[in-house]
């Protein structure tokens, strides 16, 4: 039988791996060592979405004190954030129920697996060997990969065109409104997981073709 789609595509952060608690750590001992105030981790989880860098600004003006560092402190700051984060990706992050499972059946029955995120694209594959999947993957994007991000539908054209695809043939999977709106973009068929990160707001709200409560309900629905 003819699959439906041939290729399927993750985002990362909050879809495979719960890593809030490593971001949150790294996020607020940059702060720690300059004074400014520690958010909670249930704040942080709502600045997670757009990448480190809008993670790292929202951080940083809702300390309110932004005005109190020059422009040369905040860029040094900024990269502490990024150096703690590199140092801690895998420190406290878990990958998701059934995730590993899953993706090894996706992969036993040849489907190509992709992950498209906005992380820096220097921690991804760190972050896919320290879970033992990056094997599973054929493709891994971040956010210096191409010259646009999610959810611009950049990324998920490259898979098409790469994998010599036509965009209803890629099943995306992601945790955001970010993610949905970049799988309809590219005219993609997208998966909501009500897991994850999406600002504390009901992925429902964003319209994806399928919503899973778990992870292992994707086999449901390639079948």
């Amino acid at each position: 039988m003819t699959k439906k789609f041939k290729l399927i595509g993750f985002d990362l952060d909050g879809t495979l791996v719960n890593s809030l608690p490593d971001l949150a750590l790294s996020l607020n001992s940059a702060f720690a060592e300059v004074g400014l105030p520690q958010a909670p981790k249930e704040l942080v989880l709502t600045w997670i979405g757009n990448g480190a860098n809008a993670l790292f600004t929202r951080g940083l003006e809702w300390t309110g004190k932004a005005n109190e560092f020059s422009e040369t402190q905040l860029n040094q700051l900024k990269q502490r954030f990024d150096t703690l984060y590199g140092e801690n990706i895998c420190t406290l992050s878990e990958l998701y129920p059934n995730v590993k499972s899953t993706l090894e059946t996706l992969h036993a029955k040849g489907y190509i697996l992709a992950v498209v995120t906005n992380k820096p694209a220097r921690l991804v594959k760190p972050v896919l060997q320290a879970f033992d999947i990056i094997h599973l993957f054929t493709e891994a994007l971040g956010n210096e990969s191409l010259p646009a991000i999610k959810p611009h539908p950049a990324p998920l054209y490259y898979l098409c065109g790469k994998f010599g695809l036509y965009p209803q043939e890629i099943l995306f999977v992601g945790d955001s409104k970010n993610d949905i709106l970049a799988a309809q973009n590219a005219g993609c068929i997208s998966v909501g997981l009500t897991y994850g990160y999406n600002y504390n707001i009901p992925i429902s709200e964003s319209n994806p073709d399928y919503i899973c409560n778990n992870f292992a309900e994707i086999l449901e629905i390639v079948g």
